[in-house]
Protein backbone atom coordinates (compact mmCIF):
# COMPACT_ATOMS: atom_id res chain seq x y z
CA UNK A 1 0.00 0.00 0.00
CA UNK A 2 1.26 3.20 -0.63
CA UNK A 3 1.50 5.37 1.78
CA UNK A 4 0.87 9.28 2.41
CA UNK A 5 3.57 11.40 4.44
CA UNK A 6 1.10 13.19 6.27
CA UNK A 7 -2.79 13.01 6.63
CA UNK A 8 -3.07 14.02 3.02
CA UNK A 9 -0.85 14.92 -0.33
CA UNK A 10 -1.07 18.24 -2.07
CA UNK A 11 -1.61 17.45 -5.55
CA UNK A 12 2.06 17.94 -6.98
CA UNK A 13 3.55 15.82 -4.38
CA UNK A 14 1.68 12.97 -6.29
CA UNK A 15 4.20 12.15 -8.71
CA UNK A 16 7.10 11.84 -5.84
CA UNK A 17 5.02 9.56 -3.79
CA UNK A 18 4.47 7.20 -6.88
CA UNK A 19 7.97 7.02 -7.80
CA UNK A 20 8.89 6.19 -4.43
CA UNK A 21 6.80 3.66 -4.21
CA UNK A 22 7.82 2.01 -7.31
CA UNK A 23 11.47 2.59 -6.53
CA UNK A 24 10.93 1.20 -3.51
CA UNK A 25 9.07 -1.59 -4.44
CA UNK A 26 6.00 -0.94 -2.72
CA UNK A 27 4.38 -1.21 -6.07
CA UNK A 28 5.81 -4.44 -7.48
CA UNK A 29 6.58 -4.74 -11.64
CA UNK A 30 3.48 -5.39 -13.59
CA UNK A 31 1.07 -3.99 -11.17
CA UNK A 32 -2.28 -2.72 -12.38
CA UNK A 33 -2.38 0.97 -11.16
CA UNK A 34 -5.95 1.87 -10.53
CA UNK A 35 -7.23 5.93 -10.89
CA UNK A 36 -9.36 5.36 -8.04
CA UNK A 37 -7.00 3.01 -6.01
CA UNK A 38 -4.36 5.43 -5.91
CA UNK A 39 -6.20 8.69 -5.15
CA UNK A 40 -7.64 7.10 -2.16
CA UNK A 41 -4.72 5.57 -0.71
CA UNK A 42 -3.06 9.32 -0.93
CA UNK A 43 -6.09 11.11 -0.23
CA UNK A 44 -5.79 13.42 -3.01
CA UNK A 45 -8.34 13.88 -5.87
CA UNK A 46 -8.24 11.88 -9.00
CA UNK A 47 -7.49 14.94 -11.48
CA UNK A 48 -3.74 14.85 -10.80
CA UNK A 49 -3.34 10.89 -11.58
CA UNK A 50 -3.67 10.42 -14.93
CA UNK A 51 -0.71 13.54 -15.56
CA UNK A 52 1.35 11.87 -12.62
CA UNK A 53 1.11 8.41 -14.63
CA UNK A 54 2.18 10.28 -17.96
CA UNK A 55 5.10 11.62 -15.85
CA UNK A 56 6.22 8.55 -14.55
CA UNK A 57 5.61 7.04 -18.27
CA UNK A 58 8.08 9.31 -19.71
CA UNK A 59 10.60 8.59 -16.74
CA UNK A 60 10.71 5.23 -17.44
CA UNK A 61 8.74 3.83 -14.35
CA UNK A 62 4.61 2.96 -15.92
CA UNK A 63 3.51 2.09 -18.82
CA UNK A 64 0.57 3.27 -20.09
CA UNK A 65 -1.93 0.89 -22.64
CA UNK A 66 -4.45 2.80 -24.00
CA UNK A 67 -8.31 1.74 -23.33
CA UNK A 68 -6.75 -0.85 -21.24
CA UNK A 69 -4.56 1.30 -18.03
CA UNK A 70 -1.57 2.24 -16.48
CA UNK A 71 0.95 -0.33 -14.92
CA UNK A 72 4.57 -0.60 -13.50
CA UNK A 73 6.73 -1.10 -15.91
CA UNK A 74 9.02 -4.43 -15.64
CA UNK A 75 12.73 -3.93 -15.54
CA UNK A 76 14.57 -5.92 -18.41
CA UNK A 77 18.05 -6.38 -19.36
CA UNK A 78 17.41 -4.11 -22.33
CA UNK A 79 16.39 -1.38 -19.51
CA UNK A 80 19.44 -1.86 -17.39
CA UNK A 81 22.02 -1.73 -20.28
CA UNK A 82 20.21 1.39 -21.32
CA UNK A 83 20.14 3.46 -18.33
CA UNK A 84 23.70 2.26 -17.45
CA UNK A 85 25.09 3.65 -21.25
CA UNK A 86 23.46 6.97 -20.42
CA UNK A 87 24.63 7.12 -16.92
CA UNK A 88 28.36 6.80 -18.58
CA UNK A 89 28.08 9.25 -20.35
CA UNK A 90 26.38 11.87 -17.48
CA UNK A 91 27.91 10.67 -14.54
CA UNK A 92 31.95 10.24 -16.52
CA UNK A 93 31.40 13.76 -17.74
CA UNK A 94 30.53 15.13 -13.92
CA UNK A 95 33.12 13.74 -12.37
CA UNK A 96 35.82 14.95 -14.51
CA UNK A 97 34.06 18.66 -14.31
CA UNK A 98 33.89 18.19 -10.55
CA UNK A 99 37.41 17.67 -10.39
CA UNK A 100 38.33 20.65 -12.09
CA UNK A 101 36.22 22.50 -9.74
CA UNK A 102 36.27 21.19 -6.07
CA UNK A 103 36.25 23.43 -3.29
CA UNK A 104 37.06 23.18 0.25
CA UNK A 105 32.88 22.80 0.83
CA UNK A 106 32.70 20.35 -1.63
CA UNK A 107 35.31 18.41 -0.52
CA UNK A 108 33.65 18.69 3.02
CA UNK A 109 30.13 17.83 1.74
CA UNK A 110 31.96 14.49 0.00
CA UNK A 111 33.41 13.32 3.17
CA UNK A 112 30.64 13.95 4.84
CA UNK A 113 28.25 11.94 2.71
CA UNK A 114 31.04 9.17 2.54
CA UNK A 115 31.19 8.80 6.38
CA UNK A 116 26.98 7.61 5.88
CA UNK A 117 28.15 5.44 3.64
CA UNK A 118 30.73 3.58 5.37
CA UNK A 119 28.39 3.43 8.39
CA UNK A 120 25.40 2.02 6.17
CA UNK A 121 28.14 -0.73 5.10
CA UNK A 122 29.39 -1.09 8.35
CA UNK A 123 25.42 -1.97 9.66
CA UNK A 124 24.78 -3.56 6.29
CA UNK A 125 21.76 -1.32 6.05
CA UNK A 126 21.66 -1.59 2.17
CA UNK A 127 18.24 1.12 2.29
CA UNK A 128 20.52 3.55 3.80
CA UNK A 129 22.87 2.88 1.39
CA UNK A 130 21.46 3.43 -1.18
CA UNK A 131 20.27 6.76 0.19
CA UNK A 132 23.54 7.96 1.02
CA UNK A 133 24.70 6.32 -2.23
CA UNK A 134 22.17 9.04 -4.15
CA UNK A 135 23.34 11.46 -1.95
CA UNK A 136 27.01 11.28 -3.14
CA UNK A 137 26.15 11.38 -7.06
CA UNK A 138 24.03 14.37 -5.98
CA UNK A 139 26.91 16.30 -4.36
CA UNK A 140 29.06 14.96 -7.64
CA UNK A 141 27.06 16.76 -9.52
CA UNK A 142 26.75 19.97 -7.76
CA UNK A 143 30.22 19.99 -7.56
CA UNK A 144 30.44 19.72 -11.66
CA UNK A 145 28.41 23.06 -11.88
CA UNK A 146 26.90 22.45 -15.12
CA UNK A 147 23.00 22.88 -15.21
CA UNK A 148 21.87 20.97 -18.79
CA UNK A 149 24.16 17.97 -17.06
CA UNK A 150 21.92 18.33 -13.80
CA UNK A 151 18.85 18.53 -16.02
CA UNK A 152 19.64 15.63 -17.67
CA UNK A 153 20.82 14.01 -14.96
CA UNK A 154 17.55 14.43 -12.75
CA UNK A 155 15.37 12.76 -15.94
CA UNK A 156 16.96 9.31 -14.98
CA UNK A 157 16.38 9.50 -11.31
CA UNK A 158 13.43 7.28 -10.99
CA UNK A 159 15.26 4.75 -13.19
CA UNK A 160 18.56 5.12 -11.49
CA UNK A 161 17.68 4.52 -7.95
CA UNK A 162 15.31 1.43 -8.86
CA UNK A 163 18.28 -0.31 -10.57
CA UNK A 164 20.54 0.53 -7.34
CA UNK A 165 18.33 -1.01 -5.16
CA UNK A 166 18.31 -3.96 -7.44
CA UNK A 167 22.34 -4.15 -7.55
CA UNK A 168 22.79 -4.11 -3.76
CA UNK A 169 20.68 -7.45 -4.11
CA UNK A 170 24.13 -9.53 -5.15
CA UNK A 171 25.94 -10.01 -2.51
CA UNK A 172 29.50 -8.11 -1.59
CA UNK A 173 27.95 -5.27 -4.02
CA UNK A 174 27.28 -2.51 -1.47
CA UNK A 175 31.31 -3.16 -0.03
CA UNK A 176 32.38 -2.89 -3.51
CA UNK A 177 30.13 -0.14 -4.30
CA UNK A 178 31.47 2.09 -1.09
CA UNK A 179 35.57 1.02 -2.44
CA UNK A 180 34.55 2.82 -5.60
CA UNK A 181 32.74 5.69 -4.41
CA UNK A 182 36.03 6.02 -2.01
CA UNK A 183 38.45 5.91 -5.18
CA UNK A 184 36.11 8.77 -6.98
CA UNK A 185 36.44 11.22 -3.91
CA UNK A 186 39.76 10.34 -3.86
CA UNK A 187 39.91 11.36 -7.43
CA UNK A 188 37.82 14.42 -7.26
CA UNK A 189 39.96 16.40 -4.14
CA UNK A 190 43.42 15.36 -5.77
CA UNK A 191 41.94 17.05 -9.12
CA UNK A 192 42.62 13.58 -10.76
CA UNK A 193 42.29 13.23 -14.28
CA UNK A 194 41.92 9.22 -13.35
CA UNK A 195 38.05 10.09 -12.17
CA UNK A 196 36.05 8.95 -15.26
CA UNK A 197 37.74 6.01 -16.18
CA UNK A 198 36.78 4.98 -11.84
CA UNK A 199 33.55 6.15 -11.85
CA UNK A 200 33.14 3.88 -15.46
CA UNK A 201 34.27 0.73 -13.44
CA UNK A 202 31.99 1.94 -10.90
CA UNK A 203 28.99 1.77 -13.73
CA UNK A 204 30.03 -1.65 -14.99
CA UNK A 205 30.37 -3.24 -11.73
CA UNK A 206 26.72 -1.92 -11.09
CA UNK A 207 24.84 -2.72 -14.44
CA UNK A 208 26.81 -6.29 -13.95
CA UNK A 209 24.93 -6.62 -10.38
CA UNK A 210 21.42 -5.68 -11.44
CA UNK A 211 21.82 -7.88 -14.57
CA UNK A 212 22.71 -11.41 -12.71
CA UNK A 213 20.03 -9.92 -9.91
CA UNK A 214 17.83 -9.95 -12.84
CA UNK A 215 18.59 -12.87 -14.31
CA UNK A 216 17.89 -14.41 -11.13
CA UNK A 217 14.25 -13.81 -11.45
CA UNK A 218 14.46 -11.37 -8.40
CA UNK A 219 13.01 -8.12 -10.10
CA UNK A 220 9.46 -8.49 -9.64
CA UNK A 221 10.14 -8.66 -5.78
CA UNK A 222 13.03 -6.26 -5.66
CA UNK A 223 11.63 -3.45 -7.96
Amino acid sequence: MIEASGDSLSEGLVVPALREAIVEGVLAPGSRLSEVQVAKQLDVSRTPMREAFAQLEREGLVTIVPRVGAYVRNVTPRDVEEIYTVRAALECLAVQLAAERITALGGAQLDEVIAAMRASVEADDAGAYVDALDRFYAIVMTIADNRTLQANHAALIGPVRRLRRIAMARGGRMRASFEMALRIREAIVARSPEGPALMREQLRGACAAALEVLGQGDSAELG
